[in-house]
């Protein structure tokens, strides 16, 4: 029977469970956690302990906490500080071929997503626990920081379903612990209100909720996605590094670990950084733990330096009470953004790793009172165990009895942000208020900006940490009306349990002519969209005439209500790579409209080019009814007949204007012949090849080798193959 499963995919570790009469931890390679960290060794893949301990020998190619990039920006700050921080050493990069601020890293010289590494986590898991219960695992409730806005949770849901897994839910962290707990002590009919404080590796999360009779209301939720324990680790390794120069006497230790040979660098810094770790876990039941690290590092004449330093549970509370201290700000911010009071509040619940350390609960306990505070008997796996209850209740895969059976009715959820749609004023309005309940719907009227306006740009934001602006997603829809300037446009925005939008548009007054806007997901969807909206931006420029500016938005127009057709629940289809190459062909077409040569005389220039190159790519069907039309517009004993045959074969050419850039890398082929043959030789072949790939319905790998076909060909010139190609 297949099973669905229950995983916390943390920044440091993760966890899977699974529910039948009871709640289980699935052991991975035996140990309850697995280490959220992928490597390359030796052009093996590992993932999990093996990976983090090949931080001693090449941490370049091991990924941590990769759970902080996904759905990232490379101009978010803290992406930029993990780039400068020596804490991190793998490269995180743009990723090429991505949207502008797509991110990547490279693991063994190649760039991956973030969500292809999660992917490889999720994969690992899910071959352990498949192996573990004897049978296929397909489904599962994958946990998501109650912060994490709707592009990571779209990157959580990618990584998901490269691993192989359907997503059933993705759950708030604290949300599934408070499951796992609310199961455990609450009897039935009692009610609670209970915050859960769950300060993880790397993200702190809370939620408030209120629990009756199985029922779970999220009333609220906060946190910071860039807060956890990472963030003391980092802290106490300055420490050990401080402490270490001073008992050895040299200025600055890190001198002379920077003028190690690499392998004893990277092998003296895996040491320092699995101490580390080792020492804060150790100091919360000791008052003292020890850093010993010994014929590793070495002085300027060669002499080894060995470490030995103690480090005190009070140093340690001294560096984490700033950390302590911003969670407790950002409960008081989550407390006042809801208008309660702490008196409302029954319980405060302590999960996730970094909740362990004593100070914590001693914190919380002055402010709060100890009364308030309780803490998990199993802070690293509620959260699993919540999911797996969830999935459990999802999968409806068991029947158990009443009495083991626990009563999971409903999960309530809220709004984790506030959500703007972005107004061509330079102003942005207010769509979805943090906090409100899900699902919602709001109806708003937004005024066209232009006379008899076709296109229109969709910008939704979230404001996240310190009140900036987030861009979360894009779309675009064409008005087919004819509509004066300041005309009201209806906006039907939905946000569901999920934190995924829907959009349906219509003119007023007209809604049996709306239409669905499909928002990029985080995929190739948002790829094409990105490029969509660029090239708009480019075009609208004033070195642009405004007979290109028509011709272009006249292509684009067409591909937007193509995308419509896409729909929204195929954001990884290849049919987003053939709307960014119609793009890019509609793009280059119109550079190539100018005052001095007519539409009508391209329209019949692209014509002959489609009959005499690719008459075999366009079908009999089209290629007769192309020779008929060149015919007709020949005919200047009757214009309209005229006009009206060179209207079709504009319909006919656009409808194959990838086929006139591709000619254009044939023509390239000959320009490059005398300065450089091999060029020549290659475009000639790429040309053939795609001719072929688009022979044998292979569309995916004919816009692939295009792409890369243009890269080449405009080394020699666009200009000079524009003037060709017009003589043609």
């Amino acid at each position: 029977m297949k099973k669905t499963i229950g995983i916390d995919l943390g920044t440091t570790n993760s966890v899977a469970a699974f529910k039948d009469t009871v709640v289980k931890i699935i052991r991975v390679e035996n140990e309850e956690l697995t280490r959220s960290c992928v490597g390359v060794r030796k052009g093996q893949e590992l993932v999990g302990k093996k990976a983090y301990q090949l931080l001693m020998y090449d941490p370049i190619n091991t990924i941590l906490s990769i759970k902080r990039l996904m759905g990232g920006a490379m101009r978010d700050e803290m992406v930029q500080a993990m780039i400068r921080s020596p804490y991190y050493k793998f490269g995180i990069t743009s990723l090429n071929g991505g949207t502008e601020d797509a991110v990547a890293v490279v693991l063994g010289g190649k760039q991956y997503t973030p969500e292809q590494i999660s992917a490889w986590i999720l994969k690992k898991i899910k071959a352990e626990v498949e192996e573990r219960l004897g049978d296929e695992v397909t489904h599962a409730v994958i946990t998501v920081p109650a912060y994490f806005t709707e592009k990571q949770k779209n990157a959580t849901r990618l990584a998901a379903t490269l691993a192989g897994l359907k997503v059933q839910k993705l759950i708030a962290e604290p949300t599934a612990a408070a499951i796992a707990y609310g199961v455990d002590n609450l009897k039935p009919g009692e009610a609670r209100t209970v915050m859960i404080y769950d300060f993880g590796g790397g993200t702190f999360d809370l939620s408030i909720l209120n629990i009756v009779d199985g029922q779970y209301l999220e009333a609220g939720t906060g946190g910071d996605r860039w807060l956890g324990g990472d963030d003391i680790d980092r802290e106490l390794q300055k420490l050990i590094f401080q402490k270490a120069s001073e008992k050895c006497k040299i200025p600055d230790i890190s001198d002379l670990v920077n003028n190690l040979a690499e392998t004893k660098r990277y092998q003296f810094e895996g040491q320092v950084r699995f101490q580390t770790e080792d020492a804060k876990i150790q100091l919360s039941t000791s008052q003292t733990a020890s850093i010993i690290i010994d014929n590793i590092l070495e002085d300027e004449n060669g002499e080894i330096v060995d470490i030995d330093i103690t480090i005190t549970r009070e140093e340690l509370e001294k560096i984490t009470t700033p950390f302590i201290n911003r969670t407790i700000e950002l409960i008081d911010c989550l407390l006042k953004d809801m208008g309660y009071d702490m008196s409302m509040i029954d319980s405060i619940l302590l999960v996730g790793g970094t909740s362990c350390m004593p100070l914590v609960k001693k914190m919380l306990s002055e402010k709060y009172g100890s009364n308030k505070i309780r803490v998990s008997e199993k802070p690293m796996l509620a959260i699993a165990e919540g999911a797996a209850i969830l999935s459990h209740r999802l999968g409806d895969e068991y029947e158990v009895s009443l009495e083991t059976q626990p009563a999971i009715v409903d999960i309530a959820y809220s709004a984790s942000h506030n959500y703007y749609i972005e107004l061509s004023n330079s102003k942005d309005d207010l769509i979805i208020e943090k906090q409100m309940p899900l699902p919602c719907n709001v109806t708003k009227a937004y005024k066209t900006t232009i006379y008899n306006q076709k296109i229109a740009k969709v910008n939704i934001y979230a404001v996240v940490e310190n009140g900036k602006k987030e861009r979360q997603t894009i779309g675009f829809f064409t008005i087919e009306e004819d509509l004066p300037i300041n005309s009201e446009v209806m906006f039907s925005i939905t946000m569901n349990i999920d934190h995924v939008f829907e959009i349906e548009v219509y003119t007023k007054n007209n809604k049996s002519r709306s239409k669905k806007i499909v928002l990029g997901r985080g995929n190739k969807d948002s790829h094409a969209l990105e490029f969509l909206s660029s090239s708009i931006d480019k075009i609208l420029q004033n070195n642009y005439s405004e007979r290109q500016k028509e011709y272009f938005l006249g292509s684009v127009q067409k591909e937007i209500e193509k995308i419509g057709l896409i729909g929204a629940n195929d954001s990884d289809s290849d049919k987003w790579k053939e709307i960014g190459t119609n793009i890019f062909s509609a793009f280059e077409q119109a550079e190539r409209v100018t005052d001095e040569v007519d539409e009508d005389e391209m329209t019949l220039i692209f014509s002959r080019i489609l009959i005499r190159e690719y008459e075999d790519l366009l079908g009999p069907n089209v290629s007769s009814e192309i020779e008929r039309l060149l015919a007709e517009a020949r005919n200047d004993e009757d214009p309209l007949l005229r006009i009206a045959a060179l209207r079709k074969l504009k319909t006919l050419t656009e409808n194959y204007s990838v086929l006139i850039t591709l000619f254009t890398v044939k023509i390239a082929s000959d320009m490059a012949l005398k300065s450089n043959p091999s060029d020549a030789q290659q475009l000639l072949q790429m040309h053939d090849q795609i001719v072929d790939y688009f022979r044998h319905k292979q569309k995916d790998k004919a816009f692939e080798l295009l792409n890369d076909a243009i890269e080449l060909r405009d080394l020699y010139g666009e200009e000079g193959i524009s003037s060709i190609l017009l003589t043609k």
